[in-house]
């Protein structure tokens, strides 16, 4: 009843404003890129200027001191009771312009998506089966070009993994991104496959007509360099409070499940069947879906 079902949902949606949506959300293929003018590499994390060689390493060793979470609107009370809003980091509750909580050992950066014609990016086939629903997520690292794919899972409906590789990004890599990875250097010593091998790997499992399911899937496809249209996006579906929110807090607050937790970082295949098991819950409890 499940894959019926988010097939219908997502057959629902086909429209001017499903496609508005994925426009907005700037999923690959549906909106057109128009590249920033840059004077130089910006750290993504704490806005400086950096240099790299060509070979991608630092002209400058320097230490990147930054919030590793996100600034947001929180409600709190004045000396009188008063509520006020305010703009707080909800890594450690203190507000913009804060010194950083975390400290890394050099500045990174991420190239917005560059293939504006999207020629570099790869759809899936029409084929004569049957359409499926699978869970993905994808881990990536930041090199010397940006973020790169560092790990792919593919999950099906019931939760079985289907498709779990490691992949050797093509740039120098500058930061493993283990927190949230769970990548690390010794993990990808010896791997050999290439994003060609994961997309190739996705190729030849899933259908144009397959649903993909996962939380902010735009940063898995534009990782993938994949275009798919039937997509069910969970941090759209329970999006609210005028920000997309967390898996790990979905997670608990929806399934009573604790994800994200280990200290060695996120685990995609976790992930993956997280965002399938949330949009089981929201099927059950909820036909209104927003996919």
């Amino acid at each position: 009843w499940y894959q019926r079902r988010v097939r219908e949902a997502v057959v629902s949606t086909q429209s001017t404003g499903s496609k508005t949506e994925l426009k907005k959300n700037f999923y690959p293929g549906y909106y057109e890129y128009k590249p920033p003018v840059l004077d130089g590499n910006h750290c993504t994390r704490c806005s400086k200027l950096f240099e790299l060689t060509e070979e991608g390493e630092y002209v400058r060793s320097e230490r990147c001191i930054h919030h590793s979470g996100k600034s947001r609107n929180r409600s709190t009370r004045g000396p009188k009771g008063e509520l006020d809003k305010v703009r707080q980091y909800d890594c450690c509750n203190q507000g913009d312009g804060s010194p950083g909580c975390a400290v890394a050992t050099g500045h990174v950066h991420t190239v917005e998506y560059p293939n504006r014609d999207w020629t570099s990016y790869f759809r899936a086939k029409k084929r004569d089966r049957a359409p499926s629903v699978w869970g993905l997520d994808c881990e990536m690292v930041y090199t010397a070009d940006g973020m790169e794919l560092a790990r792919m899972t593919v999950v099906d409906y019931k939760g079985g993994t289907s498709i779990d590789m490691l992949v050797q990004p093509t740039a120098r890599v500058l930061d493993y991104n283990t927190r949230y990875s769970g990548v690390t250097e010794k993990s990808l010593s010896k791997v050999t496959a290439k994003l060609f091998d994961a997309q190739k790997a996705l190729y030849k499992l899933i259908t144009v007509d397959c649903v993909l399911v996962g939380h902010s899937l735009e940063s898995d496809l534009h990782a993938l360099q994949m275009i798919h249209r039937n997509v069910v996006d969970t941090s759209l579906v329970f999006y609210g409070g005028g920000y997309k929110r967390g898996l790990a807090t979905l997670s608990a607050e929806c399934l009573g499940r604790i994800i994200q937790s280990a200290d060695a970082g996120h685990d995609s295949t976790e992930d993956a069947v997280a965002a399938l098991d949330l949009m089981k819950h929201k099927l059950k409890t909820n036909d209104n879906v927003k996919l």
